[in-house]
């Protein structure tokens, strides 16, 4: 290997790691999650200001959560890239549950269907939402 060889080896080196750097400090490749229900009804706030939740449904993977304020409204929270997306929960949204799971398919095509484990609270919330639903 010649120093020509050493002195290109050691440039892409530090290439590599200088881009590796780089991803982190703009949080590329985060993995985020919903940490607790504090974190929720945070989320839930900032993408509607004063929405005030006081009640969390949490998947257990914290890819997603319901949050539920005192009027009864919902509001769902998920992960969506590196960053949080939030959406209202209304007559519109269809959920289906299926034993421990609740899934709830948005009308807006982008946002997605979000399939949340909620253990055995998932019967709780699907009746919230018929309640959305005829209410």
């Amino acid at each position: 290997m010649t120093v020509s060889d050493l002195i290109q080896l050691a440039g892409s080196l530090v290439a590599v790691l200088f881009v590796a750097w780089l991803v982190k400090r703009m949080g590329l490749g985060a993995d985020p999650r919903i940490a607790d229900a504090a974190h929720a009804i945070r989320l839930a706030d900032e993408a509607e200001t004063g929405f005030g939740g006081i009640e969390v449904a949490r998947d257990r993977a914290g890819f997603a959560a319901i949050v539920r304020n005192a009027a009864g409204q919902m509001m769902l929270v998920r992960a969506h890239g590196n960053h949080f997306a939030a959406r209202p929960v209304d007559a519109a949204v269809v959920g289906r549950l299926d034993k421990d799971f609740l899934t709830l398919t948005m009308p807006e095509r982008t946002f997605g269907s979000v399939t949340l484990q909620l253990g055995k609270d998932a019967g709780v919330w699907a009746a919230r939402m018929r309640d959305v639903a005829h209410g």
